[in-house]
């Protein structure tokens, strides 16, 4: 009954966004009478003309395409991954077709290599034709479609960036057909791999388990930065469903984990024993890797600029918030907080009147109805009495008698 519940508030919660999914039927010479696809559309599509979105396969047009557009829709909302393109794959009445192996050696079948090379040849090149696509794509599947999903990863150059196996029914075969693959040459090609693999135990042979294993040890003994390897195993899981569930949005905490804003783990992790100018790079760095990955032209988030904000300040006496403050600047020219940062360098090294200058010019920018403006005035009032408070230089006025010594000189 529960599993019921979950399907019907899924499907209702789908019907939301009904209205950007559209049906199409892809012409192909693998099958002569094509394939049907279903594909979502992200929201602002048409006014983001300048705008390309990474492409997500998924195998099945159904409940699976359902959840993951689901979770693409929420991730792209809360700004924790790119708005995605999500074609879905009709396999209602050709899945096993699709999807078969000879169980004797575990090759594809002769309609299970159509399939693939309807995906990568057919269905590919029609999306990026006809819809603005990025590089980064990502293909999912369930079952004996996660399986032949791992065939792809033969490839020399594998065409997919993410590889979502939901609770994968591998053969006595996959393991090793995987190894042979010698995927350590991944590492070397200037691109990045994200594998997530889901299953729990309980609701599995112990056969399936021992592959699921075997698999992943192997798979994570890999020792490559643009590797990432997840294979996880939902021990308190309440059911089989619910990993497939669980599966879509945990997988997207791994390959968009980059595109998200800086988070404790990785301020912790990566930035906070770097000094300030290294900080400030390794933020513009963030950026340009999210571009060359997804493909996203994404400005810097000023919530990523106050993750360093307060070490920037604290070490080497601020002396690096003139770089901030114009690196701020450029991302953003009609912001105050540039100039706040440059204000700051100024009044901690004591130059009241030029902190004075910055901070009045970030004020002038400010929004006279923002909460927070007259408590920013309290800066250009602090520096003001700083400057004031400062001893005056005594001028010395020459004797006549001094003022004739000069003229004779």
């Amino acid at each position: 009954m529960k599993q019921l519940y979950f399907l019907a508030a899924l499907l209702i919660s789908t019907s939301i966004f009904s209205q950007k999914i559209i049906t199409e039927k892809i012409n192909s010479k693998e099958f002569y009478k094509g394939r049907s696809v279903k594909i979502y559309i992200p929201k602002n599509y048409d006014k983001e003309e300048t705008v390309s979105y990474p492409l997500a396969i998924v195998l099945g047009d159904q409940y699976l395409f359902d959840m993951y557009v689901g979770n693409a829709k929420l991730y792209a909302d809360t700004d924790k991954a790119p708005k995605q393109i999500v074609v879905g794959i009709d396999m209602n009445e050709t899945y096993l077709k699709d999807v078969g192996v000879i169980p004797s050696n575990n090759a594809l079948t002769t309609t299970a290599k159509k399939f693939q090379t309807f995906i990568k040849s057919e269905l590919i090149p029609h999306m990026e034709l006809n819809y603005r696509t990025s590089p980064f794509m990502a293909i999912a599947g369930q079952g004996k479609a996660a399986d032949f999903i791992t065939y792809l990863l033969k490839d020399a150059n594998p065409i997919f960036n993410s590889f979502i196996c939901i609770t994968p029914e591998f053969t006595e075969f996959s393991g090793g057909r995987i190894e042979s693959y010698s995927l350590a040459r991944l590492g070397a090609i200037d691109n990045s791999y994200f594998i997530y693999s889901s299953n729990n135990k309980e609701y599995i042979t112990p056969k399936q388990n021992d592959r699921f294993n075997q698999i992943g040890t192997y798979l994570s003994s890999f020792n490559a930065e643009n590797m990432h390897i997840t294979f996880d195993k939902f021990k308190n899981a309440p059911s089989h469903l619910s990993v497939i569930g669980e599966t879509i949005p945990r997988a997207f905490d791994k390959m968009f984990y980059l595109y998200a804003k800086i988070t404790k783990s990785e301020f912790d992790t990566n930035i906070k024993d770097l000094g300030p100018l290294e900080a400030i790079k390794y933020v513009e760095k963030k950026y340009l890797d999210i571009q060359f990955l997804y493909g996203s032209n994404l400005n810097v988030r000023l919530d990523d600029i106050f993750a360093i904000e307060g070490m920037v300040m604290d070490k080497l006496d601020g002396d690096y918030l003139r770089v901030l403050g114009d690196f701020v600047a450029i991302k953003y020219p009609d912001s105050h907080i540039g100039d706040f940062y440059v204000g700051k360098y100024y009044e901690l090294g004591e130059d009241y009147e030029k902190a004075g200058f910055y901070y009045k010019a970030a004020y002038g920018k400010m929004d006279p109805s923002d909460p927070n403006a007259n408590a920013f005035y309290e800066n250009i009032k602090r520096v003001n009495n700083l400057k004031a408070s400062q001893p005056k230089e005594e001028i010395i006025e020459e004797t006549p008698e001094e003022e004739q010594q000069e003229e004779d000189k």
